[in-house]
C-alpha cells in the first residue's frame, strides 16, 4: 500500500528551523500529530508521500522556505509546495502546486494500492488532492482534529469584517468537501455524529504518544525541588486557564510553582498575575522538546479545561496524551470525549469552580512524591501500551482492509 499524506506536515528539522525562524511561531501540537500518525504509517506500507503547504506564516523567513522543496526522511518522502507570498496568490499557487503533485503521485502509483489521507482543515492542498482522487478513482480518509462550526467559538476574540467573511467562507467550504470522504479518523465518538452522517467507515484516534518515550525515563531523584505544576498549551479563558490561575493564587502551599507554556489572548494578563504573585511564571512559547524536558522533571500536569463546554465533546487535547507519556501525574477535568478508560490513570477535578481546584491542588499537592511517582508511572504504561503511535496507524490500516475496495461517491 502506497499513501499519500496531504497536511501542513514536515520533517523534524524542517519544522525546527521554521519554528527557530518564524517570529509567529507555528503549532506544535499538529507537527507532533501528523508527524507521530506518519511514521506510525512508514513501519506498515510500502511508502508515505507527504504533500504539505508548510506551517509557515508571513513572519517566517522566505529564505528558510525556498531552502528545499522535497526531502526525504526515515523512509518518508516531503514534497512541500511553496506558495507565492501574498495571502490569495499563495493559496492559488498551492492549490495548483497541489493538483499537479496529486495528479503526478497518482499516475505514477496506477498499478499500487493507493490511499490519500488528507487533513481536512488544511483547505487548499487537501482539496487538490480530493479533486485527485476522484479522477483516478482513490479511496480517501480525511483526518478530522476539529469540528470547523466549533472552531470560532474557543476564544472570546470574534471575527469581523472581512476577517468574518473569510471565516465563514472557509467552514462552509470546509463542510462541503469533509462529508463527501470515503472514511474518517475522528478524535472522539461524538464527532461521527456530526460530520459523518452518512455512517460511513471512522476510526476513533484519541491521540496518541511516541513509542520512543519508553525509553525516555521519569526518574524521581531528577525532579525539581519545588512543587512544579505545568500548564502548556492555548492561553484562553475559556480553557479554564484564567479560573486555574486564581485557584492557584489561593493555594497555602508555599514551594508550589505555576509555570505556564504557550500563546493566547491572555498573555498579557497572565504577566500581570507574574507581578502578583512570584510563584507564577509564563515562559512563551517554547520548542516542544523543551516543554517536554521540564515536564518529566515537573511534580504535576494540569489541564482546567471546562467538561460542560459543548465542543468538549469533539475533542480530545493532545495535551493530555502528551502529560500522560512524560511519566508525571495528569490532573484534568473529565472532558465529555474523553473515554471513561482513562479516568483510572489520571486525577479528576471533581469540582470545577475555583474553590474546587484550589481545593483539588491542595490535595493532590500535599500526597507524598513516592504516590504522585507511581501515579504517573502507571498513566505512561498505559498510553504507551494502549495509544502509541504503531497502535493507532494499525487502528487505520484495519479500517482500510475492513471497507476493502468500497469507494462513496
Amino acid at each position: 500500500m502506497h499513501i499519500l499524506y496531504v497536511s501542513n506536515l514536515c520533517s523534524d528539522e524542517k519544522f525546527k528551523v521554521i519554528f527557530d525562524n518564524s517570529s509567529i511561531k507555528p503549532q506544535q501540537q499538529a507537527q507532533k500529530f501528523h508527524s507521530l500518525l506518519s511514521k506510525g504509517f512508514v513501519k506498515q506500507v510500502d511508502s508515505v508521500y507527504v504533500m504539505s503547504s508548510l506551517p509557515t506564516n508571513q513572519s517566517t523567513d522566505r529564505n528558510v522556505l525556498l531552502s528545499g522543496c522535497k526531502e526525504i526522511k526515515n523512509n518518508t518522502t516531503y514534497k512541500y509546495l511553496i506558495g507565492i507570498k501574498y495571502p490569495i496568490l499563495k493559496h492559488i499557487s498551492i492549490f495548483i502546486k497541489g493538483i499537479s503533485t496529486s495528479f503526478l503521485w497518482c499516475f505514477q502509483n496506477r498499478k499500487q494500492e493507493r490511499i490519500i489521507i488528507c487533513d481536512v482543515l488544511n483547505l487548499t492542498v487537501s482539496i487538490s488532492a480530493f479533486i485527485a482522487s476522484k479522477i483516478f478513482g482513490i479511496r480517501t480518509i480525511a483526518i478530522v482534529t476539529d469540528i470547523p462550526d466549533y472552531m470560532q467559538n474557543y476564544t472570546v476574540q470574534k471575527k469581523k469584517g472581512v476577517k468574518s467573511l473569510v471565516s465563514n467562507m472557509y467552514r462552509k467550504i470546509c463542510n462541503h468537501f469533509m462529508y463527501r470522504y470515503d472514511s474518517y479518523i475522528i478524535l472522539t465518538e461524538q464527532m461521527n455524529n456530526i460530520m459523518n452522517p452518512n455512517r460511513k467507515p471512522y476510526v476513533v484516534i484519541e491521540g496518541m504518544v511516541d513509542l520512543d518515550m519508553k525509553d525516555i525515563p521519569n526518574n524521581l531523584n531528577n525532579k525539581y525541588s519545588e512543587k512544579i505544576v505545568i500548564y502548556a498549551g492555548a492561553l484562553y479563558e475559556k480553557y479554564g486557564v484564567k479560573k486555574l490561575i486564581e485557584a492557584f493564587l489561593k493555594l497555602k502551599i508555599d514551594d508550589a510553582r505555576l509555570w505556564l507554556f504557550g500563546s493566547g489572548e491572555m498573555e498579557e494578563e497572565i504577566r500581570s498575575y507574574e507581578q502578583l504573585d512570584n510563584r507564577v511564571k509564563y515562559f512563551g512559547v517554547e520548542p516542544n522538546e523543551d516543554i517536554v524536558k521540564k515536564q518529566l522533571k515537573a511534580t504535576l500536569l494540569v489541564n482546567p479545561r471546562p467538561s460542560n463546554e459543548e465542543f468538549t465533546k469533539y475533542s480530545f487535547p493532545s495535551k493530555n496524551m502528551e502529560y500522560m507519556v512524560s511519566g508525571t501525574p495528569i490532573l484534568t477535568t473529565p472532558l465529555k470525549g474523553m473515554p471513561e478508560e482513562y479516568y483510572e490513570y489520571v486525577y479528576l477535578f471533581e469540582d470545577e469552580t475555583e474553590e474546587g481546584i484550589t481545593k483539588t491542588l491542595q490535595n493532590i499537592l500535599s500526597k507524598s512524591k513516592e504516590e504522585l511517582h507511581e501515579k504517573g508511572k502507571h498513566s505512561k504504561e498505559f498510553v504507551l501500551n494502549n495509544k502509541n503511535n504503531i497502535v493507532q496507524a494499525t487502528s487505520t490500516i484495519e479500517m482500510i482492509n475492513n471497507f476493502g475496495g468500497r469507494y462513496s461517491e
